[in-house]
């Protein structure tokens, strides 16, 4: 049978830092917990009783107890979707029973007052033990997830396929405005170079006009001569005395 793809959930920034620094694990120190002491075991520690851890931590740390569980909750996740792989030494030796990245026993003495110990009487017990004689390796899968800031393959392709159907609308409406410009001036074109054609056709009909009426007004002033000039004759006439034109 075929196994099905991981669904991949969403990891919070707490668990995004856990895995980046999972992620360069040296495989020659890949201790489960010597890995958690790392990651989460700073200014914290935790004391292994019969059956029960306790968390060491200051008063003044809101976070331990929910960092510590979901750290090692992150774990079991990444190894039942096979993103990192766990085995262990059965003949792993005991190194005593207090683990901390940096707070010792001496700081403990000294700063008791300002420290909790918080007892969890709980199976974690049994998972911290587990870890103590574990190794971890880190499945390439996650290396790719870190890599790519924690997207997943089908996230990157819906994404590129989202870029380019944005780039394709993008061109589709450049394209559109541009035949859309085209058109309209394609359709108003006649009209603004007729409109230029039609104020020439103007002008020249204005001075038409023009001299059509300097040659009318010519006409009338040589005809008003003529007249004033046939009038004058008959003036002229009528004051001749009747002996003339008796013969």
């Amino acid at each position: 049978m075929l196994k099905k793809p991981i669904q991949m959930r969403n990891f919070s920034e707490y668990e995004k830092k856990l895995i980046q620094e999972i992620v360069k694990t040296d495989l020659q120190k890949s201790n489960v917990l010597n890995v958690i002491s790392n990651i989460t075991l700073i200014d914290r520690g935790i004391q292994l009783k019969e059956k029960e851890i306790t968390l060491v931590y200051f008063k003044s740390d809101k976070n331990a107890l929910n960092e510590f569980f979901e750290t090692l909750f992150l774990i079991k996740y990444l190894e039942r979707n096979d993103l990192i792989f766990i085995h262990t030494n059965y003949h792993f030796p005991n190194e005593g029973n207090y683990i901390s990245k940096n707070l010792d026993q001496n700081t403990i003495t000294k700063k008791a007052s300002e420290l909790i110990s918080q007892p969890i009487p709980t199976n974690i017990f049994d998972i911290i033990s587990d870890y103590r004689k574990s190794y971890l390796v880190v499945g390439t899968e996650l290396k790719k997830l870190a890599e790519n800031k924690f997207k997943t393959n089908e996230q990157i392709h819906h994404e590129t396929e989202i870029t380019e159907s944005r780039k394709q609308t993008k061109i589709s409406r450049d394209s559109f405005y541009i035949a859309l410009v085209a058109l309209l001036f394609s359709l108003s074109a006649p009209f603004i170079f007729d409109t230029k054609f039609d104020e020439n056709q103007l002008d020249s009909i204005k001075k038409e006009i023009k001299n059509n009426s300097s040659n009318e007004i010519q006409e009338l002033e040589k005809i008003r001569e003529e007249l004033k000039a046939i009038r004058d004759s008959i003036a002229i006439k009528a004051q001749t005395p009747n002996s003339v034109y008796e013969k």
